[in-house]
């Protein structure tokens, strides 16, 4: 019988993760990671291509109670595809056993495997579970199971996806929405909805009654077709004709070339600015200092920004689509229809205006009690002790 008393040893397999090629790719799972190192023993472990490497490489760090694992690979280009397909999986399958046995140094079997996003890693799951007995479940954020949209994975990646799925013990997807894709996909019943986490000290609430409400932020990638960034370009230049106060900062990591074109077009008047990558305390100092978060997207889960912006008390203006209205409502919230240019602008006036208000404290509250890193690694931890 399991002694619930004991710290479980739990590895990770991180699909997306913070890494030298993209330092904020998967930086809501490296914080699931932190979640469950609160109650566990355990280890992220994640592995890339790289074509600055010509052999296996492993970089080991430690933050806080989480070791870490990173594992690049040298990338195959050029020549006969399907011959630099094979050599890329080898290395791949190279980079896993060298990381697999620095796990098993470091904290001996794991007792459970906890999938984070299942498409690359997730053969190595089912893998261990074969091979080992260990027994997984599986975090998903990808809207790549939204199957018959723009972003949708291939056939098959599907197939395989398929596969993993069907193999772990419990799917924990980001919101119900994804869930029913899943769903459909895997014909599992055995569900969770645990959503991503937030650093409740990092992302800090001020209570006091702003005099002004006209300071906006939008976070993303920037990929015009999922995030709609040229509607809210659209819709931010001409709330500035008639209110000049009025002021957006867009953060994106991502090519937003098209949309600083779109702006200069539309006159490029000083109400956006945009900024590159952010680290994750200048970007909670940007939601401290706006006064509400902008979403336009024409099909989301549910991204992190949404959670990081709750716990720091601030409302979320934002488009009504698949996993967002899970969480915001009336009460820390406008939703409006996607692609809805008129219908945003008009949500935007009513929260400037007053007409609308919210109370930063109840937001808050809300957040702690779904995001914070307490409430989630608690729930983390109850699933595992139930498939052991």
């Amino acid at each position: 019988m399991l002694n619930k008393e004991k710290k479980l040893n739990v590895l990770t397999l991180c699909s997306w993760y913070p890494n030298d090629n993209n330092p904020t790719l998967g930086n809501f799972v490296q914080k699931h990671a932190d979640a469950i190192a609160l109650q566990n023993r355990a280890i992220a472990l994640a592995i890339f291509p790289s074509t600055g490497d010509t052999s296996v490489r492993l970089v080991h760090t430690k933050r806080n109670e989480l070791d870490e694992l990173v594992v690049y690979y040298p990338k195959q280009e050029g020549g006969f595809v399907l011959l630099s397909k094979i050599k890329n999986f080898f290395s791949h399958r190279k980079a896993f056993k060298l990381g697999y046995l620095k796990v098993v140094e470091l904290m001996g079997k794991p007792d459970v495997v906890h999938l984070n996003i299942v498409y690359p890693l997730g053969i190595w799951a089912l893998w261990l579970k074969l091979r080992y007995k260990i027994p997984y479940v599986i975090t998903e954020n990808s809207s790549g199971f939204h199957v018959g949209t723009e972003h949708a994975y291939p056939k098959r990646i599907l197939t395989l996806c398929r596969i993993i799925l069907k193999h772990a013990s419990v799917l924990m997807p980001v919101s119900i929405n994804l869930k029913t894709s899943l769903q459909k996909l895997s014909g599992s019943d055995s569900f969770e909805i645990i959503c991503n986490v937030v650093d409740e000290q990092l992302f800090e609430t001020s209570f006091q009654e702003n005099t002004s409400k006209n300071r906006f932020i939008h976070i993303s990638t920037g990929v015009d077709s999922i995030k709609n960034l040229s509607g809210m370009i659209r819709v931010i230049n001409g709330l500035c004709l008639s209110k000049p106060d009025i002021h957006l900062d867009i953060v994106s990591d991502g090519d937003i070339e098209y949309a600083k074109e779109l702006h200069r077009r539309l006159g490029g008047n000083q109400c956006i600015d945009f900024h590159a990558t952010k680290t994750t305390e200048e970007i909670a100092g940007m939601i401290a200092s706006c006064d509400a978060l902008l979403m336009f997207s024409n099909y989301e889960n549910f991204p992190c920004v949404i959670a990081e912006s709750m716990m720091s008390g601030k409302p979320v203006i934002s488009s009504n689509v698949n996993g967002i209205p899970e969480h915001v409502n009336k009460e820390n919230g406008i939703l409006v229809n996607p692609r809805d240019e008129g219908a945003l602008g008009n949500a935007i006036s009513s929260f400037i205006s007053g007409e609308i208000n919210f109370d930063p404290k109840k937001i808050r509250a809300y957040a702690m009690e779904h995001f914070s890193y307490r409430e989630v690694g608690a729930k983390f931890t109850t699933i595992y002790q139930s498939i052991l």
